[in-house]
């Protein structure tokens, strides 16, 4: 851990980019007797006061490295958000990859939500609608929802969609669609309802598909 005594900072410059939202700072930092020059992109909303020109001591300095980094976390997750929707258990497992730590991974994807960048409840309707278009059951549907770290209110959202989708309808047109031979016996009835409880559909399910 970096002793705050012994890091000495110095602002050069402050000025505004992307409209006034971000500031770009430079500085001369001197640390253990080493100088360099360092540069920090900050969120001026997420900012208490705006830096100012002039020496700043090793604790004010570290707290701004750690809005920085908030900062380029963020950017990070809207740039993921862009590619498609996340629940925030997989945001944050995004921005671990990408070296942010669990900290300023669960802050940035907390602040992206409550700006209403991360909607969990939309996001999980459309992987839901994903995997109705697949022909899957419900189970199978609510399992890949869990996994992908939808949960509360976001996985009861997508529930109730679900609900409104006749889930009958959609077995017997997986059926159709693999052109599954109706079984004759035991033996070939257990492989037919095997494969498609893989696909999430019920024991109930599959018998109404079957006589649709």
């Amino acid at each position: 851990m970096v002793n705050n005594q012994e890091l000495q900072a110095r602002i050069c410059s402050v000025r505004a980019a992307d409209g006034g939202s971000h500031l770009l700072l430079t500085a001369k930092v001197c640390e253990a007797g080493e100088e360099r020059q360092e540069t920090l992109v900050l969120l001026t909303a997420r900012l208490s006061h705006l830096p100012h020109v002039g020496e700043v001591d090793g604790a004010e300095w570290l707290e701004l490295c750690r809005e920085a980094e908030i900062s380029s976390a963020m950017d990070a997750g809207l740039r993921c958000l862009g590619a498609g929707g996340s629940s925030r258990r997989r945001l944050i497992e995004k921005l671990r990859l990408r070296g942010f730590s669990a900290e300023i991974a669960g802050i940035a994807t907390a602040e992206l939500a409550e700006k209403g960048y991360l909607r969990e409840e939309e996001s999980a309707l459309r992987e839901a609608e994903k995997g109705m278009a697949k022909l899957w059951g419900d189970r199978r549907i609510l399992a890949d929802l869990s996994a992908k770290g939808y949960h509360g209110g976001a996985l009861k959202y997508a529930e109730a969609a679900l609900r409104s989708e006749d889930s009958v309808i959609r077995c017997a047109k997986l059926i159709r669609k693999r052109r599954m031979v109706l079984p004759t016996d035991e033996a070939e009835a257990r492989k037919f309802f095997a494969a498609l409880m893989r696909y999430g559909y019920s024991v109930e399910e599959i018998k109404k598909a079957v006589r649709n």
